[in-house]
C-alpha cells in the first residue's frame, strides 16, 4: 500500500481522506473502483471544502455568464458550468462520499460523471448553485441520504436544519433570507417575457438545485435530507433523443426529506420519467412543490406526504408569488398511471391552476386551507384555479380544448383518464360548485371546513384532524402489469399516529449494498 499526503489530503487505493480543517477545491477522483463490500471512500472528519467566494462576489460573474448565454439564443442560466465543481467523481464505481462540509463552492459542490453505485451520506452544503450534479447516460445507482443544504445562507437556515435534526420541526420565526424576502423570482430564473438578464441586479447564481440530473439512466434514492432556503430541490432532465427517452430517468425514490422555503420547485422531473415513488416527505412553504411538466411519463406513486403553505415569498412587487400544488404541461402523454393518494396539505394556493395531465388518480387526500394566514384569498385558492367558473369559461368543444386550458385546468377528465375521488377538500367550491362547472369529481368526495390540530407548531403531526372520513380502497397498477390493493383506514397521510406506509418499490428491495447502509432513520 502506498500513501501520499498533499495539503492534509491522504490518498491510497482504498480512498481519499481529508484531515481536520479547511481544504481548497478542486478535488478530482477519476477511474477508481471499489466493491460492494469495500467501496472507495472519500471522507472527511471535521473537515470542510471551501472557498472565500461569497454569493455577493459570485453573483456578478453568474449574471454576466447568464446574459452572454441569453445573447447566444439560450436560456439565461449557468447550467453549462455545473461541471466546474469542488469535487468531481468521474468514471468510478462503488464510491462513498461522507462526513464532509462544502462551503461557498460555486457553482457546484459535487459533480458525478459517468459513475455507478455512488453513495453521498452525511454531507452538508452551504451556498452554491448546485449541491450535487449527475451526468452521463451510464450514471445510475445513486444514493443520497442524511445530507443538508442551505443555499442562501443570509438567513437562519442553519437554525432550521438544527431544529429539524433535533426536534423534527421547523422554527416558527419569520423567514429572514434574502432569496425568500427580497429577490424577485424573475431575477433568478426569468427569461422571454421577463426580459433580458440584468447583469447588475439579477441573482442567477441561485438558479440551481440540491440534486440536478442530466439524462442519467436512473436508479436514484434521495432520502432523509434537509433542503432549506433554496431555489429548487430535486430536478431531473431527460434530453435524450425521442426514440431512447424511455431508457433514462427511471426508478427514482424520494422519501422522508424536508423541503423548506423552496422558491421555485421542490420536485421537478422534465421531459420523460418512469417509475417514481415520492413518499413521506415534508414540504414547508414551497412555491410549487411539484412541477410535472413532462411530455411523457408513467407509474408515479405519491403518498404519505405532508405539507403546509402559509407564507408568501418575494417582495411585494413579485409577479411569481402565487403558487400551486401541481404545475402541469400544455401537452402530456401517459405511458402509465400517476397515483396521488393519502397525502395531507394545508394550502393557500390551488391544487392546480391550468393546463392538463393524463392518467391521473387523485384519491383519499386531505386538503385544508390557510384561512387564517395574512392575505389569504379564497377565490384565488380555488382547487382548480380561479378560472374554473362555468359562467366565465363555459363548456367547449373537444377541438377547442387547448385554448380553454390556457387559463383553466382541463375539464376533459374522461378523455385524459383523470379521476378525483375520496378526497376531503376544505374549500367552499368543493365538491358541489366545481362539479356543477363540469369537473367530474367523484361521489365519494368530501367538503367542509378542516381544523388541523396545530398548523403553527412547525411539526408534521400538527396536520392531523380529529375525525377524518374513511378512505376508499385503491388498486395500484405496477410497472410489471401486476396490481396491488391498498386499503388505508382514513383519508390523508396520517393513519392515527403514523403515516401510511407501503413496501417497495421493487428496485429498492434489491438495491446493491442495501445491507451496509446505516440504520438511522430519524427523519420521519
Amino acid at each position: 500500500m502506498t500513501k501520499k499526503a498533499n495539503g492534509g489530503i491522504t490518498r491510497d487505493e482504498f480512498g481519499v481522506y481529508l484531515s481536520k480543517g479547511l481544504h481548497k477545491p478542486p478535488l478530482i477522483v477519476e477511474g477508481k473502483r471499489g466493491t460492494e463490500e469495500h467501496p472507495f471512500v472519500i471522507r472527511g472528519r471535521k473537515s470542510s471544502v471551501a472557498t472565500d467566494v461569497s454569493f455577493d462576489t459570485y453573483k456578478a460573474r453568474a449574471n454576466k455568464l447568464a446574459a452572454a448565454h441569453q445573447a447566444g439564443g439560450s436560456f439565461p442560466g449557468i447550467y453549462f458550468l455545473a461541471d466546474d465543481a469542488a469535487l468531481i467523481v468521474r468514471n468510478c464505481q462503488w464510491v462513498v462520499i461522507e462526513d464532509l462540509l462544502f462551503e461557498n463552492c460555486w457553482p457546484t459542490a459535487i459533480y458525478i460523471d459517468n459513475c455507478q453505485h455512488v453513495t453521498i451520506r452525511r454531507v452538508s452544503f452551504r451556498g452554491g448553485t448546485f449541491a450535487i450534479g449527475a451526468h452521463g447516460a451510464d450514471t445510475r445507482h445513486i444514493l443520497i441520504e442524511k445530507c443538508d443544504w442551505v443555499q442562501d445562507t443570509s438567513g437562519s437556515g442553519e437554525l432550521e436544519v438544527r431544529s429539524i435534526r433535533r426536534e423534527m420541526r421547523v422554527r416558527q420565526e419569520k423567514p429572514d433570507s434574502k432569496q425568500w424576502n427580497e429577490i424577485e423570482w424573475k431575477a433568478v430564473h426569468g427569461a422571454g417575457s421577463d426580459g433580458l438578464v440584468d447583469a447588475k441586479n439579477d441573482a442567477r447564481a441561485f438558479d440551481g438545485d440540491f440534486f440536478r440530473a442530466w439524462t442519467i439512466a436512473g436508479y436514484v434514492i434521495i432520502r432523509n435530507n434537509i433542503i432549506v432556503d433554496a431555489f429548487n430541490g430535486v430536478h431531473f432532465f431527460n434530453q435524450a433523443a425521442e426514440s431512447i427517452k424511455d431508457t433514462f430517468c427511471r426508478n427514482v425514490l424520494i422519501e422522508k426529506n424536508w423541503f423548506v422555503r423552496i422558491r421555485d420547485n421542490a420536485i421537478e422531473p422534465e421531459d420523460f420519467a418512469w417509475n417514481w415513488t415520492i413518499r413521506e416527505n415534508n414540504f414547508v412553504d414551497c412555491y410549487m412543490p411539484f412541477s410535472f411538466e413532462m411530455a411523457r411519463s408513467g407509474y408515479f406513486y405519491m403518498y404519505s406526504n405532508v405539507g403546509w403553505n402559509r407564507l408568501v415569498p418575494g417582495p411585494a412587487r413579485d409577479t411569481h408569488s402565487s403558487g400551486q400544488l401541481f404545475k402541469f404541461p400544455a401537452r402530456h402523454a401517459a405511458d402509465g398511471p400517476h397515483y396521488v393518494f393519502n397525502n395531507t396539505w394545508e394550502l393557500r394556493w390551488p391544487i392546480v391552476k391550468k393546463l392538463t395531465f393524463s392518467n391521473l388518480v387523485h384519491a383519499n387526500n386531505l386538503i385544508g386551507y390557510a384561512r387564517d394566514a395574512p392575505g389569504f384569498n379564497s377565490d384565488a385558492a380555488s382547487p382548480f384555479g380561479k378560472g374554473w367558473d362555468v359562467a366565465k369559461y363555459p363548456p367547449v368543444r373537444w377541438d377547442a380544448r387547448p385554448k380553454f386550458e390556457e387559463k383553466c385546468f382541463t375539464r376533459s377528465w374522461h378523455n385524459q383518464k383523470i379521476s378525483f375521488n375520496g378526497d376531503l377538500v376544505g374549500h367552499p367550491h368543493f365538491p358541489e360548485a366545481v362539479r356543477a362547472a363540469g369537473y367530474d369529481v367523484g361521489a365519494a368526495s368530501h367538503g367542509g371546513e378542516i381544523e388541523f390540530e396545530n398548523v403553527t407548531s412547525g411539526a408534521p403531526d400538527g396536520l392531523r384532524i380529529a375525525q377524518p372520513p374513511s378512505a376508499l380502497p385503491i388498486r395500484l397498477e405496477m410497472p410489471n402489469g401486476e396490481f396491488k390493493e391498498i386499503m388505508a383506514s382514513v383519508v390523508g397521510a396520517w393513519q392515527g399516529k403514523k403515516r401510511l406506509g407501503l413496501e417497495g418499490p421493487a428496485f429498492v428491495d434489491v438495491w446493491p449494498g442495501r445491507k451496509k447502509r446505516s440504520s438511522d432513520d430519524r427523519l420521519k
